[in-house]
Formats: structure tokens, sequence, C-alpha cells
């Protein structure tokens, strides 16, 4: 229980920094590195207090070593579904009339947290023999790893470094799906799957304001690079989250 009541606190802190960042006209790039690294953190703690003694002693080494794997090639994926998960709590409290601080970042770092618990979840069901769960693992898994490491720039302990500020771009709107180019272009596996996943959510995206310019301004910045790596994608996210922050203040 007393795990349960810290598990909500830790929530509600992380909330209120990704309050503090929507709140800050000059947020930089550092504070999403750190908001994205603490939800990790915080999943693979919890997850690993609560599941970990369930597993055989030398398993539970292996649980810890396979979370921090699975963190490291997640984390790209993650920052992308976190985002989706904003940009329609935006759509919800856009129908709602409600237009209150509250749109984006808390819900880019709460939601965070609990994919990254989801995944560490998985992971101590596949060591207990769950063979569905391994199975499932192995097939999302696969896109995750091509993704997180499109090229070999990316082969990096971190999954970022993206900890000083970055250049913003101007804010764009989007014109049309651009992901496309990807599938056809000379450049690797990763990449391409990268320009696919693109492809696939590009149509997914509400017709919000933020959520607009974010996707908009990741168009124009894949335009003029589309075979980045997972590294430059990133850098791309965070500046499309700051600027379209700053752009419908």
């Amino acid at each position: 229980m007393q795990m349960k009541y810290l598990s909500i606190l830790f929530l509600i802190l992380l909330a209120l920094f990704g309050l503090s960042v929507e709140l800050n006209s000059n947020a930089q790039a550092w504070q999403l590195l750190l908001g994205f690294h603490l939800a990790g953190l915080f999943a693979i703690t919890t997850v690993s207090l609560r599941w970990a003694k369930q597993l055989p002693l030398a398993k539970r080494y292996w649980f810890i070593g396979l979370q921090l794997l699975a963190f490291r090639i997640a984390y790209f994926p993650v920052v992308v579904f976190s985002a989706t998960v904003s940009c329609y709590t935006e759509l919800l409290l856009q129908k709602l009339g409600i237009d209150i601080a509250i749109k984006i970042f808390p819900e880019l770092f709460v939601s965070a947290t609990v994919f990254f618990a989801l995944i560490s979840y998985a992971l101590s069901c596949a060591l207990n023999g769950r063979f569905v769960i391994q199975f499932l693992i192995v097939i999302l898994g696969m896109p995750a790893v091509l993704i997180s490491f499109a090229n070999t720039q990316d082969l990096t302990l971190l999954p970022d470094n993206n900890w000083e500020d970055i250049q913003l771009p101007n804010v764009s709107l989007p014109q049309a799906n651009p992901y496309g180019v990807a599938v056809k272009a000379d450049n690797s596996l990763g990449q391409k799957m990268i320009g696919l996943s693109g492809y696939v959510l590009y149509d997914y995206i509400p017709k919000t304001p933020w959520a607009q310019a974010v996707q908009g301004t990741l168009e124009q910045e894949y335009l003029k690079n589309p075979n980045g790596n997972a590294h430059d994608q990133l850098t791309y996210h965070y500046a499309a989250f700051l600027v379209a922050k700053r752009d419908n203040k």
C-alpha cells in the first residue's frame, strides 16, 4: 500500500514538473530530456520493487538489465506515443471547452511513465514464462530496435543527449504526409522504419493547435533531412514540442 501512495505522489510531482515546463515560455530541451528520463527511472524502480521479488534470484538481475535495455530501445517510440497522448488530451479539453495550462506537458511525462511501466511489467511476465508476452515483445521490439538504432551513429549508451538548448525552427502547419519518401530512399532499414511509422501515424494526429503545429513543424524538418537517424528525430521532436508551445501561448 505504501508503494501505491509513493507511486501516486511521484506521478503528481512529475505532472507538476510538466506544468512548470508548460508555464515556462523559455523552457529548454534539457527539461524534456529530464522529464522522460525521470519517467523511465521511476517506472523501472517501481516495477522492480513490485515484481522482481516474484522472480528467482538469478532472473532478478536479468530483469533489471532487460529493463534498462528496454528503456534504451523504447525511448524514442515512447516519446512519440506520449506526444500522441498529449495531442488527444488537447483535443478532449478543446471539445469540453476547457482552456487551462495542463494540455501538453503534464500528460507527456505521466503517459511516458505509464508506457515505460507497461514495458517493464511485460518483461516480468516474459521472465515468468508467459509465451504470449514473449512473442509480443519480440514482434513489437523488432521495429523499436530498428527505429532507435537507425544507423551506426545511434549506437550510444544513452538514448538522448539533448541536454543543451537546441535551435528552434519556425512553426509550420501540415501540408501533406511526407514520410513515404523514406521507403524509396537509399537509406538504412531503420531509417525506412522511422519513415513508415511517421507515414502510418500522420493521419491520426488531431486537428488541434499544438498538435498541428508539432505535426507541421516535424513535416518540414523531415523534408529537410529524410535520412535522419533516431537522434536527429529526437532533436526535431523536442524542438517541435517547444516551438509549438511558444507559438500557441
